[in-house]
């Protein structure tokens, strides 16, 4: 069952209902327009399980919408692993992607091809919740907030946790994209090293150098001059 009919279901308004979920307007609306790469499960959840303590029984189970929400990740984290000229391929002659049936969600958009300027472009916002990072944030819920960051930055797909940096960078969160960047650096290798490349994939080099561990980085050699160990002037020299 689509979000939206949920929120049809339960009578109430998206203030109401995200008042009583401890969500935001602004999550729940981007939920029901589909405009979002990475569903929030537990939002919908939420909202399936209000529908069904304000009105009785859904058509849609919850095994079965857990099932549904599940199939819809996969689909998303494939396609934003598509190669950009494969993504952009697809995207040319086709409209607007057609909704998972009965979800609302769409199929999940391709990412941006190498040389996206992320000051030009807002595509990767829809695929992590900043609008609603920033409502918590704007009215001082800062355990949500990090609670959002804890998820993106140190348990996220490699792929939703670089889209979640390059969201907060474009809305300039600055602090929250570093966060987020310490959070990715205690991940495992393989983790920090798929977040790389999504970064690099959208020409986000900085952020993707901030996250290069140590030993990656080639230093130059410093030429020591010989140092005579019986003798000032060599060691002064040094």
């Amino acid at each position: 069952m689509a979000v939206l009919d949920l929120k049809q279901a339960t009578g109430r308004t998206y203030r109401d209902i995200a008042r009583l979920i401890h969500s935001s307007r602004a999550s729940l609306q981007r939920l029901a327009s589909g405009k979002t790469r990475f569903v929030d499960r537990e939002t919908v959840l939420k909202v399936h399980e209000l529908a069904e303590q304000l009105s009785g029984p859904q058509s849609i189970t919850k095994a079965y919408l857990q099932d549904l929400l599940q199939r819809v990740h996969e689909e998303a984290l494939a396609a934003a692993a598509k190669p950009a000229s494969e993504a952009a391929e697809d995207l040319q002659g086709e409209g607007p992607a057609a909704p998972v049936a009965g979800t609302g969600i769409p199929r999940g958009a391709p990412v941006p091809v190498p040389g996206w300027d992320r000051r030009n472009d807002s595509e990767l916002d829809l695929g992590w919740p900043v609008d609603e990072l920033a409502v918590h944030l704007d009215n001082d819920r800062f355990e949500h907030a990090m609670g959002m960051l804890d998820y993106a930055g140190g348990e996220a797909p490699a792929v939703e946790s670089a889209a979640a940096i390059q969201a907060c960078r474009t809305r300039g969160f600055g602090e929250a994209a570093e966060t987020l960047l310490r959070k990715v650096r205690s991940r495992p290798a393989d983790d920090v090293l798929r977040v790389i490349g999504h970064l690099i994939s959208v020409g986000d080099y900085l952020d993707a150098q901030a996250l290069t561990p140590v030993s990656h980085i080639t230093r130059p050699r410093v030429r020591r001059n010989p140092i005579c160990l019986h003798c000032a002037k060599c060691l002064a020299r040094t």
